[in-house]
């Protein structure tokens, strides 16, 4: 009797475990997109707090430039032509810094302070000075306004040209620079040209400036974020602060992402929330209290979910010779 061997059987997978390779794939597959979408929202987030905050570090970076050339010529001088007595520091030019919107100060009161200077920055209108003298001396100064870009043209719909608060820069002209011409303490060398000033950074919600000692304890010269070279410059003895100025400035700027300002956009009336965290329990009036301050300031930021970023240097004014 013949022997028929079985047919060959064909292995094959079970109905479980064709399910439990198609469920480990499927979780594969939501890990690999889950991890996927994080590194692209990271990214998009990264990328986009860089192009937020741009425009506010080439205007951070353009003060503390400037303000670090900041310049007094100061030297000395008989008290008195006709009946000398003492030899004082003089100079014609001043620097100036204190709150923003108070006295004289520009700029939208509560967002910190404002500061004045010269320095040998070159600019000029006339052509012939423009081409002849690149280190002409100019006025230059920095504060924070609440206000709509003044360098868009007035034909343009105002939902393109919203209010935002704005780092401005004002730039005098060496040919129109009257502070060679005005008294000393005449506060007209740079608030006669305010009109003029120019944003270099929006949403720049404050500037602080702290002219510093760092050989003294505490640094802050004036415990109140002012300064001003020509206060009692004819006294005698002259204060340390008398037309001389502070050998390093303390500046810090603080900036909000535009996603926050069009949500916070109340036409012309600053957001409630900015203004009540630069000034709630007196924010930013006294230089011993810039760190708790700030801290708030931060925290009050975050829980109103405002992305920003915080700018901060200690500027040497290279031409300082700061004695007591």
């Amino acid at each position: 009797m013949a022997l028929h061997p079985h047919p060959s059987r064909v292995s094959s997978f079970t109905l479980v475990e064709l399910l439990t390779a198609v469920a480990v794939l499927t979780i594969i597959l939501v890990m690999v997109v889950s991890i996927t979408g994080q590194a692209s929202s990271i990214w998009k987030s990264s990328t986009g707090k860089i192009e937020a905050f741009q425009s506010a570090r080439i205007g951070f970076d353009l003060l503390t430039r400037n303000l670090s050339q900041a310049t007094l010529n100061t030297y000395l001088d008989y008290d008195n032509s006709t009946n000398p007595q003492y030899y004082l520091r003089k100079s014609e030019l001043a620097f100036i810094s204190g709150p923003a919107g108070a006295g004289t100060m520009p700029g939208m009161a509560g967002c910190g302070d404002a500061v004045f200077f010269q320095a040998p920055l070159g600019y000029a209108t006339n052509t012939t000075l423009d081409s002849g003298l690149d280190s002409v001396m100019n006025t230059c100064g920095y504060y924070v306004s609440f206000t709509t870009n003044n360098t868009i043209p007035s034909h343009v719909v105002t939902t393109d040209n919203p209010y935002r608060y704005r780092l401005m820069q004002l730039l005098v002209p060496s040919e129109a620079d009257t502070i060679y011409t005005l008294a000393a303490g005449n506060a007209g060398w740079f608030s006669s040209f305010t009109a003029q000033a120019r944003p270099v950074a929006d949403n720049i919600i404050t500037l602080l400036v702290r002219p510093q000692d760092p050989s003294a304890t505490p640094m802050d010269i004036n415990p109140n974020y002012t300064y001003d070279s020509t206060t009692n410059a004819t006294a005698t003895p002259q204060p340390a602060t008398a037309n001389q100025m502070p050998p390093f400035v303390q500046v810090t700027m603080v900036a909000i992402d535009e996603t926050a300002a069009k949500r916070l956009d109340n036409g012309s009336t600053p957001p409630s929330v900015i203004s009540s965290a630069l000034t709630t329990g007196g924010r930013f009036t006294s230089t011993v209290n810039y760190d708790t301050d700030l801290s708030g300031l931060e925290s009050d930021l975050d829980r109103a979910h405002i992305r920003y970023t915080v700018f901060s240097s200690a500027v040497p004014i290279r031409e300082s010779k700061w004695t007591k």
